[in-house]
Protein backbone atom coordinates (compact mmCIF):
# COMPACT_ATOMS: atom_id res chain seq x y z
CA UNK A 1 0.00 0.00 0.00
CA UNK A 2 1.22 3.46 -0.61
CA UNK A 3 2.56 5.78 2.03
CA UNK A 4 1.47 9.02 0.11
CA UNK A 5 -1.95 8.47 -1.40
CA UNK A 6 -2.04 12.31 -2.27
CA UNK A 7 0.34 14.56 -3.39
CA UNK A 8 -0.11 17.15 -0.34
CA UNK A 9 1.14 13.84 1.84
CA UNK A 10 4.02 13.45 -0.28
CA UNK A 11 4.67 17.14 -0.06
CA UNK A 12 4.17 17.85 3.10
CA UNK A 13 6.86 14.69 4.07
CA UNK A 14 9.69 16.31 1.72
CA UNK A 15 9.15 19.59 3.28
CA UNK A 16 9.34 17.80 6.92
CA UNK A 17 12.88 16.82 5.85
CA UNK A 18 14.21 19.22 3.97
CA UNK A 19 12.89 21.78 7.55
CA UNK A 20 14.32 19.38 9.46
CA UNK A 21 17.87 19.04 7.79
CA UNK A 22 18.06 23.15 7.63
CA UNK A 23 17.58 22.99 11.53
CA UNK A 24 20.19 20.07 11.97
CA UNK A 25 22.76 22.33 9.71
CA UNK A 26 21.85 25.16 12.27
CA UNK A 27 20.43 27.23 9.57
CA UNK A 28 16.49 27.05 9.84
CA UNK A 29 14.74 28.31 7.10
CA UNK A 30 12.78 31.11 7.86
CA UNK A 31 8.98 30.50 7.34
CA UNK A 32 8.66 33.00 4.32
CA UNK A 33 11.30 30.30 2.69
CA UNK A 34 9.33 27.40 4.42
CA UNK A 35 5.82 28.08 3.31
CA UNK A 36 7.58 28.75 -0.48
CA UNK A 37 8.48 25.05 -0.88
CA UNK A 38 4.87 24.43 -0.41
CA UNK A 39 4.44 26.85 -4.09
CA UNK A 40 2.26 25.32 -6.74
CA UNK A 41 0.01 26.66 -9.28
CA UNK A 42 -2.36 24.04 -10.06
CA UNK A 43 -1.90 21.76 -6.99
CA UNK A 44 -2.98 22.17 -3.31
CA UNK A 45 -1.04 24.89 -1.65
CA UNK A 46 -1.24 27.30 1.24
CA UNK A 47 -4.12 29.43 1.97
CA UNK A 48 -1.75 32.78 1.93
CA UNK A 49 0.68 31.32 -0.83
CA UNK A 50 0.14 34.37 -3.04
CA UNK A 51 1.25 36.93 -0.76
CA UNK A 52 4.29 34.76 0.43
CA UNK A 53 5.55 34.52 -3.20
CA UNK A 54 4.77 38.15 -3.58
CA UNK A 55 6.82 38.70 -0.29
CA UNK A 56 9.76 35.82 -1.39
CA UNK A 57 10.12 38.03 -4.37
CA UNK A 58 10.41 41.37 -2.78
CA UNK A 59 13.29 39.93 -0.14
CA UNK A 60 14.80 37.07 -1.12
CA UNK A 61 17.03 36.21 -3.40
CA UNK A 62 15.17 33.05 -5.55
CA UNK A 63 19.07 31.40 -7.01
CA UNK A 64 20.37 31.56 -3.83
CA UNK A 65 17.23 30.09 -2.50
CA UNK A 66 16.68 27.49 -4.86
CA UNK A 67 20.89 26.65 -4.40
CA UNK A 68 19.81 26.18 -0.79
CA UNK A 69 17.07 24.04 -0.90
CA UNK A 70 19.00 21.92 -3.41
CA UNK A 71 22.18 21.40 -1.45
CA UNK A 72 19.30 20.17 1.29
CA UNK A 73 17.97 17.73 -0.92
CA UNK A 74 21.03 16.29 -2.01
CA UNK A 75 22.43 15.92 1.53
CA UNK A 76 19.03 14.00 2.33
CA UNK A 77 19.18 11.70 -0.77
CA UNK A 78 22.90 11.41 -0.24
CA UNK A 79 22.68 10.33 3.48
CA UNK A 80 19.51 7.79 2.66
CA UNK A 81 21.43 6.35 -0.12
CA UNK A 82 24.59 5.09 2.57
CA UNK A 83 22.19 4.27 5.34
CA UNK A 84 19.69 2.59 2.42
CA UNK A 85 17.25 2.44 4.93
CA UNK A 86 13.21 2.88 4.31
CA UNK A 87 13.68 6.33 4.38
CA UNK A 88 15.59 6.37 1.11
CA UNK A 89 12.28 4.63 -0.48
CA UNK A 90 9.81 6.85 1.45
CA UNK A 91 12.07 10.34 -0.17
CA UNK A 92 11.44 8.75 -3.94
CA UNK A 93 8.04 7.19 -2.92
CA UNK A 94 6.83 11.02 -1.92
CA UNK A 95 9.03 12.36 -5.24
CA UNK A 96 7.08 10.37 -7.45
CA UNK A 97 3.21 11.01 -5.95
CA UNK A 98 4.62 14.95 -6.63
CA UNK A 99 5.41 14.29 -9.91
CA UNK A 100 2.29 13.29 -10.45
CA UNK A 101 1.38 17.63 -10.70
CA UNK A 102 3.28 20.85 -10.97
CA UNK A 103 4.72 21.41 -7.86
CA UNK A 104 7.96 24.42 -7.09
CA UNK A 105 8.92 21.94 -4.83
CA UNK A 106 10.11 19.27 -7.56
CA UNK A 107 11.64 22.72 -9.96
CA UNK A 108 13.45 22.74 -6.40
CA UNK A 109 14.99 19.29 -6.23
CA UNK A 110 17.77 18.66 -8.36
CA UNK A 111 16.27 16.68 -11.40
CA UNK A 112 18.90 13.65 -10.87
CA UNK A 113 17.05 13.26 -7.68
CA UNK A 114 13.79 13.13 -8.92
CA UNK A 115 14.72 10.76 -11.79
CA UNK A 116 16.16 8.28 -9.45
CA UNK A 117 13.29 8.07 -7.77
CA UNK A 118 11.79 4.48 -9.21
CA UNK A 119 8.49 3.84 -11.33
CA UNK A 120 5.46 2.75 -8.54
CA UNK A 121 6.18 -0.88 -9.55
CA UNK A 122 4.42 -3.30 -6.40
CA UNK A 123 7.08 -4.78 -4.51
CA UNK A 124 8.26 -8.23 -5.54
CA UNK A 125 7.24 -7.25 -9.30
CA UNK A 126 10.85 -7.75 -10.34
CA UNK A 127 11.41 -11.17 -8.95
CA UNK A 128 7.94 -12.58 -10.26
CA UNK A 129 9.43 -11.36 -13.41
CA UNK A 130 12.39 -13.48 -13.01
CA UNK A 131 10.66 -16.54 -12.20
CA UNK A 132 7.90 -16.09 -14.56
CA UNK A 133 11.45 -16.15 -17.32
CA UNK A 134 12.63 -18.96 -15.68
CA UNK A 135 9.63 -20.97 -15.73
CA UNK A 136 9.06 -20.02 -19.87
CA UNK A 137 12.84 -20.97 -20.10
CA UNK A 138 12.56 -24.49 -18.26
CA UNK A 139 8.87 -24.94 -20.47
CA UNK A 140 10.69 -24.26 -23.58
CA UNK A 141 13.76 -26.83 -22.50
CA UNK A 142 11.11 -29.65 -21.46
CA UNK A 143 9.29 -29.31 -24.84
CA UNK A 144 12.72 -29.52 -26.96
CA UNK A 145 13.45 -32.81 -25.40
CA UNK A 146 10.29 -34.08 -25.53
CA UNK A 147 9.99 -33.10 -29.44
CA UNK A 148 13.60 -34.86 -30.12
CA UNK A 149 12.22 -38.50 -28.46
Amino acid sequence: MARFETERQAKEYLIGRLVAEAQHEGAPLTDVERKMLYFSETGWSLPDILEVNAEFERDYDTDEYERRILALATKIAHRDEISAGEDLDHWYEAVQKLSEGDHYLLVLIDKRLVAKAPSPRPRGDFIKLVLTAIGVLALAFLLSILLHR
